[in-house]
């Protein structure tokens, strides 16, 4: 597959945002030269002094226009030589892998609620069928089977933060560097839309290089974590720590594994927790102000 920023790059996507942007740049210097025509001809220096700031910012957009497009190329490079492939797709490999290594466990969770309800369920009698009590075998199931619905009921909305994650990458690779970034640019040439040009321009930046590099560096810090080495299973610990009948007794001899069926789940669950929530927040945040500090530079400091 081609990747997002080559393409970009490539001479055919070029050559038509270049149309764009010259023709806007041609309508700006026929406007620049009208008002030094209307100047000398009404005699009036504010239409002088107009069309020569005018001047200077179509210098400066010319420059931003270049430096924008010079640094979505570099980006592409940088993904080619370190990543190997497109940031986007990065992105989206790395939500579809923490979303297939969370599934199978969501699957054990509920097995685990089956089989607690299963023996929730089971009673015995005590006594004569008329006088006799029925309690109970397993009590404590019931709670067992309470949390394992209430963690259940927390897991569906991080799985579906996953899904709205890829929808999000897709809308802004599809968009952002195609659409937003050249009018950003043909806006910042004219005086009345300069400072919206500016955001415009700091948000495609922001959006189609920042924050999918943002998911490449969450890809490999969690994914080393993952395949890090292996924590202590619940049996080592116990049989550690000289409670080694214990762990004979709660797995019920061999009735349910709960190092498979609920401890690996809840481990694994939290990387899932770390990329519906906390990741995702951390991205956002790096690039809100990358764009606030962005569009101050240009609208200040090169306006």
């Amino acid at each position: 597959m081609e990747y997002l920023l080559a393409a970009y790059c490539s001479d055919a996507l070029a050559s038509s945002i270049g149309d764009i942007v010259v023709l806007s740049f041609a309508l700006m210097i026929a406007i620049i030269a009208l008002s030094y025509m209307a100047a000398y001809l009404f005699r009036k220096p504010e239409y002088e002094g107009f069309a020569q700031i005018e001047m200077y910012q179509l210098v400066v957009s010319a420059m931003i226009f270049a430096l924008v497009y010079g640094a979505v190329c570099f980006a592409a490079d940088l993904a080619d030589l370190f990543a190997g492939k497109d940031v986007f797709e990065i992105g989206r490999s790395y939500l579809v892998y923490i979303q297939d290594m969370a599934v199978p466990h969501v699957i054990n969770l509920e097995l685990a609620k089956l089989n607690a309800q299963a023996l929730g369920s089971w009673s015995m009698r005590w006594g004569a069928s008329v006088w006799g009590v029925i309690v109970p075998a397993f009590p404590s199931f019931v709670l067992v089977e309470r949390v394992l619905d209430f963690l259940l009921l927390l897991i569906s909305p991080f799985t579906a933060s996953l899904i709205v994650q890829m929808i999000i990458l897709e809308v802004i690779r599809g968009t952002v560097l195609t659409y937003v970034l050249p009018a950003g640019v043909v806006l910042r040439i004219f005086p009345p839309t300069r400072d919206a040009g500016a955001f415009l321009i700091s948000s495609a930046i922001g959006f189609g290089i920042i924050y999918p590099y943002t998911y490449a560096m969450h890809k490999y810090i969690v994914e080393d974590m993952i395949n890090h080495e292996a924590s202590p299973t619940l049996k080592s610990r116990l049989e550690n720590a000289g409670f080694q009948n214990i762990f004979r007794y709660i797995s019920f001899k061999g009735m349910l594994d709960w190092e498979e069926i609920l401890i690996r789940p809840l481990k694994y669950l939290s990387y899932l927790l770390l990329q519906a929530l906390f990741l995702p927040a951390l991205s956002i945040t790096l690039t809100i102000a990358f764009i606030k500090g962005t569009a101050k530079f240009i609208s200040q400091k090169m306006g």
